[in-house]
């Protein structure tokens, strides 16, 4: 007859076997947190296939759709990062994201059911909340189940979710909208929705059941012990801010050149449908098809691909590799980016756009696995969501406004966004590839101190 401490016992001789080292189970918590960062990249990123439809149904402007796409977003998911990041180095991890994927997915549902701007606004605003619990805790709780020469692979798998939820958000929500235009349907306890608003509650309430998925099936693993066998401890806040300031010279150029990077990608995910559908007459089920191609098919070989090569580089004693591999992603895709948002021809435009995306998402998984490598076990939830309070302000919050600006005002309005868009990819490319040079030599030291 087993004992509640016997049963603690097993429940803590199977976590450590599960955190042994790559082992199935261990990939299976990945393919569930995976399945939860798509639906997490879906839920946001959905509003970007309507915006024209939401503009003219609410009657706004490129500046407050940027808002709603960007801001409303951003401000509660950076706000939120950093608690949740010390609850993450604290407190479990399985049941937070539990909680977030519900809320967030509920929230998002909200925003089909939503009449006037600031409605919207705040369905978006609780959409990031929800959101903000999940790659904290994602980023602690995978580097516990993967030795560090498996986990740039690790964290790719995961970060696949990003193009996988993409694609299928662009693809599923295309031919939602464009059967919805036509269908005027008629919804359950709803009644009679304008074509815009179908997605939101189909894919919202879509969500709920992988929260019970990752509640009822994902287990905490133990924390992995830190150099010389010691159990770490979780530090407070300022023993975290020291040591980030003791080592700004890696930590500063590598979260502005990782942020620049992610600005480029911001920039296709918002404003590349627009375009697509503005300047080459696509259809909203068109720019599903081409997503799901480039994104879902290109960006997830993409993300793969960038891991096992910084795996591969890392196994020959380049430890920065993570960093390294993202400078030659951000290099790649500057050129086709740029001639795909200036191109004359459909063809040309979208041909351009599918190369760039497998490129453009190579550092996917790089970036959590740069930091993570920089970076002591439980520091890494307060870490991970300081990165990603600054990538997502600067990248979220930032770019989709300024790109709507200089549409307004640089350019000739909304069928010139094409030119805004290559504008901002040049500037924020640059500058990536130049800040992530400068951390690439005190990063390779502070890695080679922890391992």
């Amino acid at each position: 007859m087993s004992t509640p401490e016997t049963s603690e016992a097993a429940r803590a001789t199977q976590a450590r076997a599960d955190a042994a080292g790559g082992s199935a189970y261990g990939y299976y918590v990945v393919g569930v947190l995976m399945l939860a960062y798509m639906f997490s990249f879906i839920d946001r990123t959905l509003l970007s296939l309507v915006i024209d439809p939401i503009r003219k149904d609410l009657g706004l402007s490129e500046t407050q759709i940027s808002l709603l796409v960007g801001f409303a977003f951003a401000a509660f998911y950076t706000l939120l990062g950093l608690p949740f990041g010390r609850w993450v180095d604290t407190r479990g991890r399985r049941n937070l994201i539990a909680i977030g994927i519900a809320l967030w997915s509920l929230a998002t549902a909200a925003c089909g059911l939503a009449n006037s701007f600031w409605r919207l606004f705040a369905a978006r605003m609780a959409v990031g909340v929800g959101e903000a619990t999940l790659s904290p805790a994602a980023y602690s709780l995978i580097p516990d189940y993967f030795p560090p020469h498996r986990l740039g692979f690790a964290m790719g798998l995961y970060s696949c979710g990003v193009t996988l939820g993409g694609g299928l958000a662009m693809l599923l929500g295309g031919v939602v909208v464009q059967w919805a235009t036509t269908a005027n349907p008629v919804l359950p306890l709803v009644g009679a929705v304008e074509a815009w608003k179908v997605p939101f509650l189909i894919v919202g309430l879509a969500g709920v059941p992988v929260a019970l998925l990752v509640l009822l099936t994902v287990r905490e693993p133990p924390r992995r012990l830190e150099r010389g066998g010691a159990a770490s401890v979780a530090p407070k806040i300022r023993e975290v801010v020291g040591y980030l300031w003791a080592q700004r010279a890696a930590y500063v150029p590598l979260y502005a050149g990782l942020s620049c990077i992610v600005i480029t990608g911001y920039a296709f995910n918002v404003w590349g449908p627009a375009y697509f559908m503005r300047v080459h007459g696509l259809n909203p089920a068109e720019v599903g098809v081409l997503y799901a191609l480039g994104f879902g098919i290109f960006g997830t070989m993409g993300v793969l691909s960038g891991g096992w090569v910084s795996d591969r580089v890392a196994g020959r004693g380049k430890m920065d590799a993570p960093i390294r591999v993202s400078i030659w992603s951000a290099l790649a895709q500057a050129p086709l980016f740029i001639g795909a948002y200036l191109a004359p021809t459909r063809e040309v435009a979208m041909g351009l756009f599918v190369i760039a995306l497998f490129f453009g998402s190579v550092y996917g998984g790089l970036q959590a696995a740069a930091i993570q490598a920089l970076t002591p076990n439980r520091m890494r939830g307060q870490v991970a969501a300081l990165y990603l309070t600054v990538a997502n302000m600067i990248g979220l919050g930032f770019a989709p406004t300024w790109t709507a600006w200089m549409t307004e005002n640089l350019f000739d309005g909304p069928q010139d966004v094409g030119k805004s868009l290559a504008v901002t990819t040049a500037v924020s490319l640059t500058l990536g590839v130049l800040l992530l040079s400068l951390a690439l030599k005190p990063a390779r030291r502070q890695i080679e101190r922890l391992l």
